[in-house]
């Protein structure tokens, strides 16, 4: 799976969607998503690590891993998994790239439109992106049942779902003034859950980064472009 970044439109595409997107929303979800705009908007890097699990209910499997995140707004984001299966995610501007290393082998997906690269970055929606233009893409639901105490939660659901790459994504922040997005949870097309859980005591807010870590460089590695 790859988590992102990618999800700011031009302010005239969003404009013509913004209007009813509300209305298809819950109000609490709607406040939630205003408080994490509000807290998060002076905020352009985050690093930390978290913890991803995969389940297939079809086939019963269920996979865990472990990554090192940095993400910095707007579109840059890099995950580093950790052994046994290392891999490289990252994306840079409309690029995506999945590094793995034992293959020395280098997927390469560019994002044909700016849409379709936001349906694949969802982890940026807990860290402050315009109310406006998440509700132009997303419905967004307020989560009763399912939510451990001391969280509150969001589920978004992609509007245009002929074009979106998952089902629906579901947040869940901490039930505190920090407001800290500790869970991300995404179920794609095909049925298969795809959870990540920040480790809160390690998560950066403002961390310094540097650049050449969103650089595509991956010496010997033959690249793969996928369509």
């Amino acid at each position: 799976m790859t988590f992102t970044v990618r999800f700011l439109l031009a302010a005239l595409a969003l404009s013509a969607l913004a209007g009813s997107a509300c209305a298809a929303s819950d109000p609490q979800a709607v406040e939630m998503l205003k408080k994490l705009e509000l807290k998060y908007a002076q905020v352009q890097t985050i690093a930390g690590a978290f913890t991803q699990t995969r389940e297939d209910k079809d086939f019963g499997s269920k996979e865990q891993a472990v990554a090192n995140f940095v993400l910095q707004k707007p579109n840059n984001f890099r995950a580093d998994y950790q052994p046994p299966d290392e891999s490289v995610n990252l994306i840079a501007g409309d690029t995506s790239y999945r590094y793995i290393p034992k293959l020395r082998q280098v997927e390469r997906y560019r994002f044909s439109n700016s849409g379709t690269a936001r349906d694949l970055n969802f982890m940026l929606l807990g860290f402050g992106v315009k109310t406006d233009d998440v509700l132009a893409v997303y419905d967004a639901r307020w989560l009763t049942q399912g939510v451990a105490r001391g969280f509150r939660g969001i589920q978004l659901t992609p509007r245009d779902k002929k074009n979106a790459a998952f089902k629906y994504v579901t947040i869940l922040v901490t039930d505190d003034e920090k407001l800290l997005p500790a869970q991300f949870s995404m179920e794609q097309l095909d049925g298969v859950r795809v959870t990540a859980n920040l480790r809160l005591k390690d998560l950066r807010l403002g961390a310094p980064v540097d650049k050449s870590v969103f650089s595509a460089r991956f010496p010997g590695a033959e690249v793969i472009d996928i369509q």
